[in-house]
């Protein structure tokens, strides 16, 4: 049997024979590394473009409530809008709804599956989780998993003109 060479341009050391050049290793830490940044973003199926929900800033809680001006956010004007806000002094975002001319909806807005910001879908009057699929009833159940655990619901009261949200 005889050895064939195979001259290829633009490669270094091209002269040394086959016997020459050591034979390509890698390490099974960099075989498993190198195929985990292949393999993982495949399996976990984009996880790193989690939807975001837009976050707005709200007044600071003061004796366990938050008040404020509805004038402030339009988006709760009519039935059927909502915002989710950041107050100081709560540590989760909290998503507000006004489900009626009368009525609102205030919620923890962190989904208890993987800690997502939950929305407010008025078409459904439901909260929904835009990374796995969950979804809650204004009352913070679990409508549909993987959601283990209920939303924390808040009272919320209006007098027309001012919301006052009160944190449990």
């Amino acid at each position: 049997m005889s050895k064939s060479s195979i001259r290829v341009k633009n490669c270094a050391d091209n002269d040394a024979s086959a016997d020459d050049r050591a034979p390509y290793t890698i390490s099974r830490r960099g075989f498993l590394g190198g195929s985990a940044l292949v393999v993982l973003p495949v399996i976990c199926g984009g996880c790193t473009n989690t939807p975001t929900v837009k976050v707005v800033d709200l007044p600071a809680v003061a004796n366990q409530t938050i008040s404020f001006p509805l004038a402030d956010f339009p988006e709760l004007d009519k039935a059927g809008g909502s915002i989710v806000g950041k107050a100081s002094g709560y540590a989760n975002p909290i998503v507000i709804a006004r489900v009626t001319d009368t009525s609102f909806a205030a919620l923890d807005a962190i989904c208890t599956h993987m800690n997502c910001t939950v929305s407010y879908n008025a078409l459904g009057m439901e909260l929904e989780c835009p990374c796995h699929g969950s979804t809650y009833e204004l009352d913070g159940s679990v409508i549909g998993g993987p959601a283990p655990r209920p939303l924390t619901p808040f009272t919320a009261q209006s007098d027309g003109t001012t919301l006052t949200i009160t944190l449990r």
